[in-house]
């Protein structure tokens, strides 16, 4: 049976089918390729020597291995640097030795596995491929390690878009979904430390202080949140029919706090579905996981977000769900960025959060909730979503209720 597991990243990935270049009519790469702008329009797929799944854009080459023979083939095409992903035992003969006697400098940056795909390898292989502008031919065996720290260096150091850089990079050899889904959570990861470097202010300092108190209380918070008094609960069934959730769908419950909504949810998507139970508080997640055993509810996964992310990878929910959390985003840019990766296109993401209006709403409201709903709701379409409807939920007085789509 699979457990619920409190993840900081999740190992998900995108299962949209890209065509493979076919090898059975390998051409020698053409030098005089066809340009726009001074540069390629498209990697290109070629031969060296023995090695599969070769293929160049402008000054860098992408390989399998090569064998000794092919070494004085690759220095003539005015190669100057050879990168190696192999382990030491994985190359019968001294390829290192090979390469220098060739006059071209050798690298190695070794990894074998997902597990020692480290941050510190991701590093390595974009310092090296960004140090230095003479050509370079980057391998492993068969391609695959290649396209997965390839992956990683088109997106964050040439701006390349993550759709169009993980096509390039099973394009040369990628076949490995543990590979992409350790590259995806790296940009993410990478992208979001960006993002808060780039100056983005929090709107609320500390407004999240009390769910990351590791004395938090769980049981106090079950008791002012699963209560008829609180107005999200009296009408959480109406909510729940409002939702487009079938059999079969992937749910994000962002700010899922005791985990009422993700349970829930759970029974709608059914068997074939699933239910990210995503928030900041690590008592929460803690929770939520031992609810759901304790429920036999296996198809909830708890998810430790960020800050500033949720920490899902890129179109991997069809729905986005954020309830009285909101107000809660402390770098709304970020996080919405985040959520808007993470859905799949023309995915739902709903937001029900306190009408916040001067003079009207009480006053521990007035001094919670940062802004009113026009503020939120244009926050939410700077970030690229399209507001669909406002939805009226009988019993709502101090909330509300906006379903957007993504582009």
């Amino acid at each position: 049976m699979l457990k619920p597991l409190t993840i900081a990243w999740c190992l998900c990935v995108i299962t949209a089918s890209v065509p493979m270049y076919s090898h059975a009519g390998s051409v020698y790469l053409q030098e005089n390729a066809k340009l726009a702008n001074g540069k390629p329009l498209a990697i290109l797929e070629g031969k060296l020597g023995a090695a599969k799944n070769v293929h160049k854009l402008e000054g860098l080459y992408f390989a399998g291995q090569f064998s000794k023979a092919d070494v004085q083939e690759i220095q003539s095409r005015q190669i100057k640097r050879v990168i190696s992903l192999r382990t030491a035992g994985e190359v019968d003969w001294d390829e290192k030795g090979a390469v220098e006697a060739a006059g071209m400098e050798f690298f190695a940056i070794p990894f074998k596995s997902p597990d020692s795909l480290t941050d510190g390898v991701f590093q390595q292989v974009r310092d090296a491929l960004g140090s230095n502008q003479q050509k370079t031919l980057l391998h492993c065996g068969s391609g695959s390690r290649v396209g997965g720290v390839w992956l990683v260096y088109r997106v964050l150091d040439e701006g390349v878009a993550l759709s169009k850089a993980l096509a390039e990079a099973k394009e040369i050899g990628l076949n490995s979904e543990a590979y992409e889904a350790k590259a995806i959570d790296y940009i993410q990861r990478m992208q979001s430390k960006q993002g808060m470097e780039k100056g983005e202010i929090s709107v609320k300092p500390g407004i999240n202080k009390n769910f990351v108190d590791p004395e938090m209380s769980v049981e106090d918070y079950v008791k002012r949140f699963e209560i008829e008094s609180r107005e999200v609960y009296l009408a959480r069934k109406a909510i729940l029919g409002e939702l487009t959730i079938s059999p079969g769908v992937s749910v994000a419950d962002v700010g899922a706090g005791t985990g009422l909504f993700s349970r829930m949810f759970s029974k709608s998507v059914g068997e074939a579905g699933w239910v990210y139970a995503v928030d900041i508080s690590p008592r929460f997640i803690e929770h939520i996981n031992r609810q759901s055993d304790a429920m036999n509810l296996n198809n909830i996964t708890g998810v430790l977000c960020a800050e500033n992310s949720i920490n899902l990878p890129p179109q991997s929910v069809d729905l986005v769900f954020v309830c009285d959390t909101y107000h809660h985003f402390e770098y709304p840019k970020s996080t919405l960025s985040s959520i808007y990766r993470a859905l799949k296109p023309g995915g739902e993401f709903v937001v029900i959060d306190f009408d916040r209006v001067p003079g009207k709403s009480r006053e521990w409201l007035l001094g919670h909730v940062r802004a009113g709903k026009e503020v939120f709701r244009a926050e939410i379409m700077d970030a690229g979503f399209v507001l669909e409807e406002e939805v009226t939920i009988e019993g709502f007085k101090e909330n509300y209720f906006l379903r957007f789509r993504k582009k």
